[in-house]
């Protein structure tokens, strides 16, 4: 059987972004998403998760983007450049590598994230992180933590095969997603000792932040040729124009948005037989 999560990132991170996950879920194939404790928009994306319970809803770990921390900055300084998270991946993982980066107070923001999050009563299904940061050896063992303490046992492994580049001509972001894939492959050793589970496929990674109707389809024809559960990575929203200034990361919300309801996507997923779940709707071991 060929199974599918297609999981919207980002949700609570701003109204535009909640409003194009919500609209992809209602009339398009994204079955899951994630949320971000420390989102502007965290409060109304949990009154739409308790009013759409169709829609799988994980945590959305974050650590980078340039975003805000659940703690008060005070309390986790190696973590913050002016009282928010750096920028880009790269910036995290110098600092955490070079030491900079204290692991008490890394924790502690871990455990506030989860805690927020848990409390608002919303089921949570599973555990992934804003560009992926969650893998990391300093970091997957305090995610553990939580997530044992809180019963959760699905985390996304993005490990996306390197020989997928669907149409991005990009080699800087193809080295980025190698060295991510040998991270995660350590990752998956470790979620698998502690009995986590994971989808056996994921897709997204080389297209992120662009996922149009084009490159939706071209993974799909991946999807379809092999059985086993995958998981889809996107990010849609409404208005680039009044995300973009906000968010520079060079995402293309509409399009993504787009693509999730497109009318030959839905037909090629059931001419396919790919059957749509999220990650609270299967339990096939620790790497499905």
């Amino acid at each position: 059987m060929k199974r599918l999560i297609v999981n919207a990132d980002d949700f609570g991170l701003h109204p535009l972004i909640n409003d194009g996950i919500l609209e992809s879920h209602q009339n398009g194939i994204v079955t899951s998403t994630s949320l971000l404790a420390s989102g502007e928009a965290f409060e109304e994306a949990i009154q739409l998760a308790k009013a759409t319970p169709t829609l799988g809803v994980g945590l959305h770990i974050c650590l980078v983007g340039g975003l805000q921390p659940v703690c008060a900055p005070k309390e986790i300084p190696s973590l913050l450049i002016n009282g928010r998270f750096p920028e880009t991946h790269t910036e995290f993982m110098k600092r955490l590598f070079s030491g900079q980066v204290k692991g008490q107070e890394l924790r502690k923001e871990i455990q506030a994230q989860f805690e927020k999050v848990m409390s608002t009563g919303v089921p949570i299904t599973h555990v992934d992180g804003h560009q992926h940061m969650h893998v990391l050896p300093q970091v997957l063992p305090m995610i553990a933590e939580q997530m044992k303490r809180y019963g959760i046992s699905k985390i996304r492994m993005p490990d996306e095969t390197p020989f997928l580049f669907n149409g991005v001509a990009s080699i800087g972001r193809w080295i980025g997603k190698v060295g991510l894939t040998a991270i995660t492959q350590h990752a998956y050793t470790t979620s698998r000792d502690l009995g986590f589970s994971s989808p056996l496929y994921f897709w997204g990674m080389m297209n992120g932040g662009y996922l149009n109707e084009k490159a939706l389809l071209g993974i799909l024809s991946k999807v379809a040729g092999k059985r086993g559960v995958h998981e889809i990575m996107t990010h849609p929203g409404t208005s680039n124009s009044q995300l973009a200034p906000l968010y520079p990361w060079g995402y293309h919300w509409d399009e993504e948005r787009l693509a999730m309801m497109s009318h030959v996507v839905k037909e090629y997923i059931a001419d396919q037989g790919i059957s749509l779940i999220h990650y609270g709707q299967w339990d096939d071991g620790a790497h499905s």
